[in-house]
């Protein structure tokens, strides 16, 4: 039988192009935005680990300065009776640059230990050598990057650090052969990386090769000040930060699989459904259970291999544009990364694989089962398999409510772990999804009493249609409902934070005028004012008062965390939202330096709160601090501390200051005082950012916006595969009764008559997911907004309903189903009602 078998599969698939295209080409695009977001993850990744890679290199451990910078003098002293005169080592500054429009990383480095400390063999040019270590502003590139930019030795290369523009001389290229690794970089001696970066008589680290004992000895010698950081934990740092993004964008993906899932079944039961003559003549004649589950199993995962290798090829298109996103994200809100290149590794390939062939094998389960346990008698009958579904439908939904109430139990566990927060979400996705059929039948047998006297006979049996088909209207509902739901709960989750967002914003631009230094990294201003520049501005006699700014990143005893030293005016105060208590006398012991404040990110991620103490490493050594309130903030997920100014100064030694901001007097013109302070700071020979107060809330919303765009497409993506579900059950039902379509045509229903019954088919299929489709949204957007932002990120907010994206939603699931149904009313009523009865 098996021959026989499978020359009468691929004889009906033959027959059914478009269905069996519309399957895999649901499963393609599933599984090509798991791929995309795999390989845009792994690409930013790999791109990290590179550039870490290339400036540690073989570098164990390093040294750094609780201030931020190691004198060179120290330097000195370390190399001659600190312990590092056999050690090799090496100082290092290292800085983002942008050469034309090319991001690469600058690396000041000791050339004559260059080599040593990175072990790869690499040396330089004799020529090179002495006119980079005798000339400044001279650099040296890889062959590959020289060539992106189409350069050669003795061009003068036009430099952006920050704001500032310089220019410097290429005057070597490293061997292609030589340069494997150091693609990305711009390679300096450390005089001039310290004259270009504007850090004379300072280094970044001191990078070392150390064994475990003599890192041990190392850092037991090291002055107050100065600690020993393996090279790893440093990077594994900076992982952390993105860590809980990538794992956002996976769920998302994974989310546009699930949708693609509902396809395969309403296929593969279409397929049983159309064969069920077929079928029952193959169980007369003698084909086992066995056999026939056999088959339908083989047919999905035939279809599950060439929607897997198609959506590997639209993947790896599709990954490039959403790495540009993922890179853009990272860059605004955690630190500078360039991805040149798309990594696209056995296991994205494997991963993205693996969930199309086991949602499909998953997703056919059901139609195998059900065609191999079917009796002859009854797979020979025209409807005894929608039936039997009639009676399972409210089974499944009791099922479906469950499933429910479990998600929401699990969603309310106290825990920390998003992994548990994804899985809550996707049991009650899960649990809906098969409440939906049920609703959608008591929907349009609810509608059979209302459309009657508006739409006429045709309105009265597009209803009836719809309840009376519900394997497939159902399914494709389904699916329909829970790509619009994540498009509503997303949508909802996005609205609300931004809605926070501005309010925190309101309430944080204290001053009316902002100044402050080019950072070079990040998204807060890190960088340093020229020294009186505070001063100056406050004998204008326009200004009321200003607060000052230092923005550094400190170390405390569970990683790097950012600090601002903050100078207060009298409006400082208000600029903080407190969450829970707050120690008494705040502000009088904040000024005093007895108190601190923590972010409500930085409070969750450490699980400290009001009354806590938190350890910082400072120029005196390690110093403990008490929390005196946790403030909402949305400007850094990993959490940040604020100490008054004055303490931080004493501490670190450090008295420069980062930001400005600007009181403006009540009888002054806000416009007139902002040119006046452009015109002092366009005197200086420092590059200085001059802004209002909502200029810089118009660029926080630019950046929040672009942080989002992966998640819009995202969700388009979702819809997309669920808009090919709907097509995919409209084909199916209109294939399945083209005869009873027919009948009507020849009892006298006019073309038109017919296609506007089938759109209105569509109509209710399309309207009821989409109204389906808001409470679930609004479920998943409370557990968004409750679990998985506040368990990724530490970030709490008000939920905020737009009636907007529930109205957007409505249509948009309208809209698609009433698409998807043109060309099956079109074929439909096209159809020679002769030819489709010809066999009655």
């Amino acid at each position: 039988m098996i021959p026989v078998l499978v020359r009468a599969s691929l004889r009906y698939l033959a027959r059914h192009r478009w269905q069996s295209g519309l399957s895999i080409l649901g499963i393609a695009l599933g599984v090509a935005v798991v791929i995309a977001v795999d390989i845009a993850n792994e690409s930013a990744r790999r791109a990290f680990d590179l550039s870490i890679e290339r400036v540690a290199g073989r570098a164990t451990h390093r040294i750094e300065s609780a201030s931020g910078g190691i004198a060179d003098a120290v330097y000195a002293d370390l190399r001659r009776r600190g312990g590092l005169g056999s050690t090799d080592a090496t100082p290092v500054i290292e800085a983002p640059i942008r050469i034309g429009e090319a991001t690469l990383t600058l690396i000041g480095l000791d050339l004559l230990a260059f080599s040593s400390l990175r072990g790869t063999g690499l040396s330089v040019e004799g020529t090179s050598l002495i006119r980079m270590l005798t000339q400044p502003d001279t650099l040296l590139l890889s062959a590959a990057d020289a060539q992106r930019l189409g350069v050669v030795p003795g061009d003068t290369l036009p430099l952006r650090i920050g704001s500032r523009e310089i220019s410097a001389e290429l005057v070597g290229i490293l061997a292609s052969d030589q340069t494997s690794g150091f693609e990305g970089l711009a390679i300096a001696d450390i005089a001039t990386a310290q004259e270009i970066t504007e850090r004379i008589g300072r280094l970044d680290r001191i990078d070392l090769v150390l064994t475990p004992e003599d890192a041990s000895v190392l850092a037991e010698g090291l002055p107050p000040g100065l600690r020993l950081v393996a090279s790893e934990q440093r990077s594994e740092t900076l992982r952390q930060m993105t860590r809980a993004f990538h794992t956002n964008l996976t769920a998302m993906s994974l989310l546009a699989m699930l949708v693609g899932g509902f396809i395969i079944y309403n296929t593969m039961t279409f397929a049983v459904l159309q064969r069920r003559s077929l079928l029952g003549s193959l169980r007369t004649l003698g084909c086992t259970r066995a056999q026939l589950f056999a088959l339908v199993l083989s047919e999905a995962l035939l279809f599950a291999l060439a929607g897997a290798l198609l959506g590997l090829a639209l993947g790896i298109l599709t990954g490039w544009g959403l790495v540009q996103l993922v890179t853009r994200t990272i860059n605004d809100i955690y630190f500078t990364l360039t991805v040149r290149e798309l990594f696209v590794t056995p296991l994205s390939v494997v991963k993205g694989m693996a969930a199309g062939l086991l949602i499909t094998l998953v997703a056919a389960l059901g139609p195998a089962i059900e065609a191999a346990r079917a009796q002859p008698r009854d797979v020979l009958r025209a409807n005894s398999l929608e039936r039997r579904g009639q009676r399972w439908v409210l089974w499944l939904g009791a099922l479906g409510l469950t499933l429910m109430l479990i998600g929401w139990g699990a969603a309310q566990i106290p825990s920390r772990s998003l992994g548990l927060g994804f899985l809550a979400i996707l049991i009650l996705i899960l649990g809906f999804s098969l409440c939906v059929p049920a609703l959608l039948r008591a929907i349009a047998l609810g509608l059979t009493h209302v459309v009657g006297p508006i739409g006429g006979i045709p309105a009265v049996l597009a209803a009836r249609g719809v309840a009376a088909s519900i394997t497939r209207t159902g399914i494709a509902a389904a699916a329909l409902t829970v790509a619009i739901s994540s498009t509503l709960g997303v949508g909802v989750m996005i609205d609300s934070f931004r809605s926070s967002l501005i309010v925190w914003l309101d309430t944080t631009l204290q001053s009316d005028i902002y100044v402050s230094a080019p950072s070079e990294t990040g998204n807060r201003a890190d960088g340093v004012l020229p020294t009186g520049l505070a001063e100056r501005l406050a004998t204008l006699p326009s200004i009321a008062e200003i607060s000052m700014g230092r923005s550094v990143r400190v170390e405390t005893d569970t990683g790097s965390v950012l600090l601002l030293g903050l100078t207060s005016s009298s409006v400082s105060p208000s600029g903080f939202s407190f969450e829970g208590g707050e120690a008494a006398d705040l502000w009088t012991r904040f000024e005093a330096g007895e108190l601190i404040l923590a972010s409500e990110p930085y409070a969750y991620h450490h699980d400290v709160g009001v009354g806590d103490r938190v350890a910082l490493f400072t120029d005196r050594g390690w110093q403990s601090f008490e929390i005196g309130g946790v403030f909402r903030d949305y400007g850094s997920d990993a959490g940040m501390l604020v100490m008054a100014g004055a303490r931080y100064a004493a501490l670190w030694g450090d008295d420069a200051v980062s930001s400005i901001g600007i009181m403006v007097r009540d009888n002054a013109d806000r416009a007139e005082v902002f040119e006046q302070v452009r015109a002092l700071t366009e005197t200086l020979d420092a590059p200085v950012l001059v802004s209002l107060n909502e200029q810089i809330r118009e660029q926080s919303l630019d950046i929040f916006d672009r942080t989002f765009a992966i998640t819009h497409v995202l969700r388009l993506l979702a819809i997309g595969v669920a808009f090919i579900g709907v097509l995919s059950a409209l084909m199916a039902l209109e294939l399945e009764r083209r005869r009873d379509y027919a009948v009507m045509r020849a009892t006298g229903m006019t073309r038109r008559e017919l296609t506007l019954l089938i759109l209105t088919q569509t109509s209710i299929l399309g309207l009821s997911a989409g109204l389906l489709a808001i409470p679930l949204g609004l479920v998943m957007a409370d557990l968004l907004i409750g679990v998985v932002n506040l368990r990724s990120f530490g970030w709490t907010m008000e939920m905020r309903i737009p009636p907007l994206t529930l109205i957007q939603g409505v249509v948009l699931a309208w809209s698609a189903a009433l698409l998807a149904g043109l060309y099956p009313a079109y074929r439909s009523a096209d159809t020679d009602p002769a030819q489709a009865l010809r066999s009655e």
